[in-house]
């Protein structure tokens, strides 16, 4: 199907990448914008921007690897930010693109930092909502108290034998967080458990958590926050947009200070009573951010520089 004939409804598709076959939902045609998702959603979570932004994009939410229709890799260490970009990039040069937008939410922040910093070269524009800069989520873990208590129960998420806890009473942990978000339907809440109930779904989402041991510090075991230990110095000229709700629970304000000094082509916006799934509970808001940007930064456009 070639990019001027693709239809706008999403499209399921797989790319297999050796051991690891991904699955993706496209749909539209133009600039590409890859949708990058957290825990513990999936593509999904994206369908909001996807109805919007296919009339005159190509876009794309993927599955990251070891959650729900993408394969669990055999080994832990094959999981996690850095093999995820390497999955970025191999997923957008399969689709015919040589240059995308990256949209990224929670742990999808982290591979949307961590891709934007190996390849600028790619990356036409980063939008990280509800999520944090490898530095600012490094200092702010081992520095903030706030920050510290929002995250603490990532260090039981990262204990090696946690699935089988979260596994219990039809997944009772995970899906009570979504069950109260007066946004998300029924339908929404049990398309979420399908995904975590696919074999190995589960072990792959919180292996993720494992792989990369970020938290608070934990007796002798320092706080980790810095999810691009590879790439120095942190810093981008690529145009970013950062969106956050000032209620999210589990990232909070202290992460966004300071951002200015890493991103030097930065627009910050603060959604006053946003939570953590911003994409869902104000979609709105979301996509009409995410089209003023895009129209700044895509090739498509010449025009307009302001948010």
């Amino acid at each position: 199907m070639t990019r001027s004939s693709r239809s706008a409804s999403p499209e399921h598709a797989y790319l297999d990448l050796g051991d690891v076959r991904l699955h993706y939902v496209h749909a539209g045609a133009g600039p590409l914008l890859m949708f990058l998702h957290g825990v513990p959603q999936c593509w999904y979570m994206w369908r909001h921007q996807l109805r919007d932004l296919a009339t005159d994009h190509h876009v794309v939410a993927v599955d990251l690897r070891g959650f729900n229709e993408s394969t669990v890799p055999a080994r832990l260490y094959e999981t996690g930010v850095l093999a995820s970009v390497t999955d970025v990039e191999a997923l957008a040069r399969h689709l015919g693109h040589a240059r995308l937008t990256v949209i990224g939410h929670d742990v999808g922040v982290a591979v949307g930092w961590s891709f934007t910093l190996h390849h600028p070269s790619m990356t036409n524009g980063l939008v990280t909502i509800s999520g944090a800069h490898p530095a600012l989520f490094d200092r702010a873990l081992r520095e903030d108290p706030e920050q510290q208590r929002a995250l603490g129960h990532w260090l039981h998420l990262r204990r090696p034998d946690v699935a089988d806890l979260f596994r219990r009473d039809r997944y009772a942990r995970f899906r009570r967080i979504l069950e109260e978000l007066p946004f998300l339907s029924d339908d929404d809440v049990a398309t979420y458990i399908r995904a975590w109930s696919r074999p190995g779904a589960l072990e792959g989402l919180l292996w993720w958590c494992q792989r990369e041991g970020w938290g608070p510090p934990e007796g002798t075991t320092p706080a980790k926050g810095n999810y691009v230990p590879e790439v120095s110095p942190l810093t981008t000229d690529v145009p970013v947009l950062a969106m956050y709700g000032d209620a999210d629970p589990y990232i909070r304000p202290i992460c966004y200070q300071g951002l200015d000094a890493y991103a030097s082509d930065l627009t910050i916006h603060r959604i006053d009573g946003g939570t953590h799934w911003l994409c869902e509970e104000r979609p709105d808001v979301v996509n009409a951010k995410l089209r003023a940007f895009i129209t700044k930064t895509s090739p498509r456009f010449s025009s307009a520089r302001a948010v």
